[in-house]
């Protein structure tokens, strides 16, 4: 255990100084050139299925702060507030922003499975494509952990203002007005107060980059088909599902960054005329399970009634009229089809 601790320890101070390191513009070439072997190996301890990667949430974060640093291309004054993780992806030329997004998507994506394993081409072009449900699974696992947060079910995220963007949350922004509108803004620091430092405060903020990183990566596609072509993906892959069935749930007043990375995907997915409504309010409850209801009471069984054949006496003549009306044997007819004889017994 000691070792683990010491191990997690200094992969976390590694981490600071790669993150530090990557401010310059030197750091952020280098960091290009190794992309495609650090990253993967970064995201893989992240999403390992035993768990074998950094166990504190501060350490994963940082992770995913790197991923969002690899879109810059130039350098810019990072902000001293640990909890924003995507302060300066503008500061990549628009033409580049794409392909970066791209690339940070296919570290994300699921593992590709084997030839081998795969299915014929035929039920491939059947299959509803869900490329990032590992990325989804890590938000889902992180919310399990800290389940006892996640209890407002009532809350109701606000769909975006006309107003003017508050002056502390202005940034330039030299993409387009799309991406001005809606890339993850810096959030302003938090006063010290009884819920931060907690596990809970370093849980949500992990949850929060997350969502910065989701968003960023929305924010960079140019058109309104590929940004939705995205959210459909994320969608089939379960985020939608984790955002308005969880991460909403949680407390705004102490995890403001969670609802602040809400409302930024809802307010850009507004303007998409994407469907927000199961993330603002939650889904439908027969969209996550149809309650049973309970039977109704219901009245004993009744004994089954056995009913007398039905004989046609009208066909039954027994004599009892006297004289010699009907005297002697009639043939009727038996209840089982057959022909019997009645003699006459007066």
């Amino acid at each position: 255990m000691v070792s683990e601790e010491h191990e997690d320890n200094l992969l976390h101070e590694a981490l600071l100084c790669l993150k530090g390191l990557c401010t310059t513009d030197l750091a952020l070439q280098k960091l290009r050139e190794i992309a495609d072997v650090l990253f993967p190996a970064l995201i893989g301890m992240l999403f390992d299925e035993e768990h074998k990667g950094p166990s504190e949430f501060t350490t994963r974060q940082i992770i995913i702060n790197l991923l969002c640093m690899y879109i810059q291309v130039h350098s810019q004054t990072l902000t001293t507030n640990a909890s924003f993780s995507v302060t300066h992806l503008s500061a990549a030329p628009k033409e580049n922003l794409k392909p970066r997004a791209r690339t940070i998507l296919g570290y994300l994506a699921d593992p590709k499975k084997p030839e081998s394993d795969r299915p014929h081409n035929f039920l491939l072009e059947m299959h509803q494509l869900r490329p990032y449900r590992v990325w989804c699974r890590e938000v889902v696992n992180v919310t399990k952990e800290v389940f006892w947060i996640f209890l407002h079910h009532l809350n109701v995220i606000a769909l975006p203002k006309e107003e003017a963007t508050s002056p502390t949350r202005a940034f330039s922004f030299e993409i387009g007005s799309y991406g001005s509108r809606h890339f993850p803004k810096a959030r302003p620091p938090v006063p010290a107060a009884p819920y931060v430092g907690g596990v809970e405060w370093d849980a949500t903020n992990y949850l929060s980059s997350h969502l910065d990183l989701l968003n960023g990566l929305i924010a960079s596609l140019p058109t309104v088909e590929e940004r939705n072509a995205l959210r459909d993906e994320l969608r089939a892959s379960g985020w939608e599902k984790v955002m308005g069935t969880t991460l909403r749930t949680c407390k705004e007043k102490f995890y403001s960054a969670v609802h602040d990375g809400l409302r930024t995907w809802i307010a850009a997915a507004v303007e998409d005329d994407w469907v927000v409504a199961d993330v603002r309010m939650g889904p439908k409850e027969e969209k996550i399970s149809s309650p049973r209801k309970s039977p109704g009471k219901r009245k004993a069984d009744e004994a089954p009634k056995l009913e007398a054949p039905k004989i046609g006496l009208d066909k039954l003549s027994l004599g009892l009229g006297g004289g010699g009306n009907g005297a002697g044997a009639e043939l009727v007819a038996m209840p089982a089809g057959g022909i019997g004889v009645v003699d006459d017994w007066l």
